[in-house]
């Protein structure tokens, strides 16, 4: 069902091709702002950063640039560029990559991407006391959302590196709640500049903040507030929220709390697991440089199904705004894992209804590198063969779910586990109980040594840590992890606390290769009542048939709708049949009526690919699905429009049944059609 208005859509550009002039008989395809936000999410389809260009970042104010300084060409150089030398570029080449061109967009759309986000730091260039943002710099990025546009594709524009995503003064949204000032009147300007462009440009209200609950919650709010306010395309657009750290497990967590608003997503970034998607090969905390096997592709059907189940079935849809692994030397990964990563990421957010991806590239500069923006290429044929087939075939994956909600008194909670590597618990599903976890009680294969981390905040909730505990599984499967409630931060005092505001992580430290848990116990400090979610997904493979394509795609590669003779026929209609075309339903129903006097089928049968009795676009559409391999007609519907005889649906028939619904052939014509 999700790719279902895709197809709508792509059907109706390839029929307006034929050069008809129907649009009389037809009602007008609906623009973005009579969809919903899961319609909208999922017509975003493949999506695409353009990663380390205008998000590049110096983290001052006074001085731009971190000694790097690039050309227009993304060469880069050296030396510090001062305000008086900054220009509208300065900031998108600061990094090395090259000026952002019409082109270089056109070319990024042309291998199937249909959304773009433009991550946007915004402070360098703005003034550091009045808050006010250049002019040139918001028109420089107007100028490359309208390349965007011109493919119509979907634009994200967000605030990306105003927040470190840690305690950096340079960077002013890491001052929390002191920040709203500024971020109001920063969003203010923003919203306005662009109010009026229509849903297809989805505006994003942080990158990556680490803020405690209460205080993302509020900015979000705030945000909410402030871009409604400005009325226009606003009052209605999709809003993406950041989520708790953009981290999926603290974000699915009861106090992350959204705005009462349904045309809201939900950001998170997909690096799971870190120890492969970004860990390189100097990383102290955990690396590996394989991903792909069974168990693995596994987890992220799981997690994308947690994702469906707390928010798009709730109507929230989710935008992985990034996604992607390694590329370079030091991170040293296998390459055919990069690929099959790529594609089970991509894929997976194809097959869920309300949840997108978009991959992070960071051009020719950066740790990510995928499409070569000097060139117009790809850096690895396999990536663009990635690509290349979800845009021709779609996803070959489907999914069966199975989720259920638990309600439990207890002092003690079993999670079971699979695979191997890391294992995440959600600590989310026990917060606001007023409890601590006093004990974790680890089963599994004897000989591993096990270390525990979790999230831990001062007792005033501010600067949150990670701190972690370790323990051997004995011979007899299990250990136990005594947690005293108090722990050592990353600041060296040990007043920090735990926190059920993320994932307890369990990762193998040392011990067999085979080393793995089965389960997991935590036990509390006292007994509570709590809601779980068990979610479970089956995936299966599908046949791949031809893409259910963008409408852009449809209309430069018409063999995904109907095949290249029909196109050439279409074009051949005559100027005089146009005119003949442009009448009004009315007089088609009374051309339709005057045919069923003939010694023919009923035009209630004749046409009816549906089964409906009515013989409209619709049935256009069926054929078309069925020519795709979408879906199958019923033997008595397939009748109805196997007008050469050859007991199967082909293009021409969709052609000539389009023809005699505008008015341009006769039921006879079509009845002798063979």
């Amino acid at each position: 069902m999700k790719k279902f208005q895709k197809t709508i859509s792509a059907l109706t550009a390839a029929v307006m091709t034929c050069s008809m002039a129907a649009g009389s008989l037809f009602a007008p395809a609906a623009n973005a702002a009579d969809k919903t936000a899961i319609d909208i999410v999922n017509e975003m389809g493949l999506g695409w950063n353009l990663g380390n260009t205008f998000d590049c970042s110096g983290g001052s104010e006074t001085y731009f640039g971190l000694g790097w300084v690039a050309d227009e060409n993304g060469n880069m150089g050296t030396g510090w560029i001062d305000k008086a030398s900054w220009d509208v570029t300065s900031t998108e080449t600061m990094w090395g990559n090259p000026i952002t061109t019409k082109a270089m967009i056109d070319a990024v759309h042309a291998e199937g991407f249909n959304s773009i986000r433009i991550p946007v730091t915004w402070f360098e260039n703005s003034d550091p006391d009045t808050y006010d943002i250049d002019d040139a710099y918001l028109a420089r990025v107007k100028e490359v959302v309208d390349y965007a546009y011109a493919n119509d594709m979907y634009v994200i524009v967000n605030m990306h590196w105003d927040c470190s995503g840690g305690n950096n003064s340079k960077y002013w949204l890491d001052a929390g709640m002191d920040a709203l000032p500024r971020y109001t009147t920063m969003w203010t300007e923003i919203a306005n500049y662009f109010k009026d462009y229509d849903n297809h440009l989805v505006l994003e209200s942080m990158n990556e903040v680490p803020f405690d609950y209460s205080t993302l919650n509020t900015f979000n709010q705030k945000f909410v507030d402030i871009v409604r306010g400005t009325g226009s395309g606003n009052a209605d657009r999709l809003l993406l929220l950041a989520g708790a750290n953009d981290d999926l497990t603290k974000t699915c967590n009861p106090e992350y709390k959204l705005p009462d608003d349904n045309m809201i997503a939900v950001s998170i970034h997909y690096y799971y697991p870190s120890i492969f998607a970004v860990a390189t090969k100097d990383s102290t905390w955990g690396y590996t440089d394989k991903w792909g096997t069974d168990d693995e592709k596994q987890n992220v059907y799981d997690l994308f199904a947690k994702m469906k189940a707390y928010y798009a079935d709730e109507g929230v849809p989710v935008i992985l705004g990034e996604y992607g692994v390694v590329t370079n030397e030091n991170g040293g990964k296998d390459h055919d894992s990069i690929v099959s990563y790529l594609d089970t990421i991509a894929s997976s957010a194809l097959a869920t209804d309300g949840v997108t991806a978009f991959l992070w590239d960071a051009g020719n500069a950066g740790d990510m590198q995928y499409f070569d923006r000097k060139n117009l290429t790809w850096f690895n044929q396999d990536y663009a063969d990635v690509y290349k087939n979800l845009r021709e075939n779609g996803t070959s994956l489907e999914f069966e779910y199975n989720i259920t909600k638990n309600t439990e008194t207890s002092s003690s909670a079993t999670v079971t586990l699979s695979g191997s590597g890391d294992y995440n618990v959600d600590l989310g599903t026990y917060a606001g109980k007023g409890i601590t976890i006093k004990q974790v009680i680890l089963n599994g294969t004897s000989g591993g040594g096990w270390g525990v981390s979790f999230p831990a905040t001062n007792p005033d909730g501010s600067n949150r840590s990670w701190t972690s505990e370790a323990g051997a599984v004995g011979a007899d499967g299990s250990v136990t992890i005594d947690l005293d409630g108090v722990f050592e931060g990353d600041n060296g005092s040990e007043d920090y606390v735990l926190s059920l505001a993320g994932n307890m992580t369990f990762s193998k430290w040392w011990g067999p290769d085979d080393a793995t848990l089965s389960s997991v116990t935590l036990v509390f400090d006292k007994e509570i009542t709590y809601t779980s979610m068990d979610v479970s997904v089956t995936a299966k493979q599908k046949e791949q048939t031809p893409t259910e394509a963008t409408e852009t795609e449809s209309q430069t590669e018409a063999t995904e709708a109907t095949e290249t003779e029909s196109q050439t026929e279409a074009t051949e209609v005559t100027e005089t049949e146009t005119e003949t075309a442009e009448i009004t339903e009315t007089e088609a129903t009374e051309t339709e009526s005057q045919d069923s006097s003939e010694s023919l089928p009923p035009v209630k049968t004749l046409g009816d690919a549906t089964g409906d009795d009515n013989v409209n676009i619709v049935d256009v559409i069926a054929i078309n699905r069925a020519i795709m391999g979408k879906d199958t007609l019923l033997p008595q519907t397939l009748s109805n429009i196997d007008f050469n005889k050859n007991g199967k649906p082909e293009s021409e028939e969709s052609l000539a049944l389009l023809k005699y619904i505008a008015g341009l052939i006769s039921a006879e014509d079509l009845s002798n059609f063979a």
